[in-house]
């Protein structure tokens, strides 16, 4: 009998144990707190129920920009205009000035084409709680940072994909 109980002493730990210990992923919600909540939690660990400092610790960060970039430039072409007024003097008669519009041949220009794409940028860096702690700036700061070294030193981390929308200052009209 007294076997039976220390063995049902033991399931009941063991399986209390399993049921309130769980990584920060197992659930959702769990281990979910604030950017400055998380700081404090590297200062002190006791405040938030635990022993020791997060450990394994990563900023990921997701950047998406919605940009242009030249295509291939079309042509257009624009009107030009020349007129021309003549009005004749002499000691005895005026002729009255007249108005005259010069044929000018039309001006085949090149304006630039562009095409809409969405860059997409995912980058991870590896954090202690003494790095959190010692950081001055803000999360958000710390991933612009991090996106932006990331993609000066790699800049195949952007992935640019076309929306599909184009704009061509060819077909915009003139403005008067």
């Amino acid at each position: 009998m007294r076997t039976s109980l220390l063995k049902a002493l033991t399931l009941t730990c063991t399986i209390g144990a399993f049921s309130t210990f769980s990584f920060a992923g197992d659930l959702p919600g769990a281990g979910t707190l604030s950017y400055a909540d998380f700081v404090k939690s590297c200062q002190n660990p006791g405040s938030y129920g635990q022993q020791r400092p997060p450990e394994n610790i990563r900023v990921a960060c997701k950047n998406v920009a919605r940009t242009w970039e030249p295509i291939e430039a079309g042509s257009t072409m624009i009107s030009e205009s020349r007129s021309l007024s003549a009005e004749l003097f002499s000691d005895k008669y005026h002729v009255v000035a007249e108005n005259f519009v010069i044929a000018v041949p039309e001006m085949n220009v090149s304006c630039p084409r562009l095409r809409e794409v969405i860059e997409t940028s995912n980058i991870e860096k590896a954090l202690t709680c003494a790095q959190v702690i010692a950081e001055t700036r803000t999360l958000e700061q710390v991933c612009i940072d991090a996106i932006d070294e990331g993609i000066a030193q790699n800049p195949d981390l952007v992935v640019a994909t076309p929306t599909g929308k184009t704009y061509s200052s060819c077909s915009v009209p003139i403005q008067k």
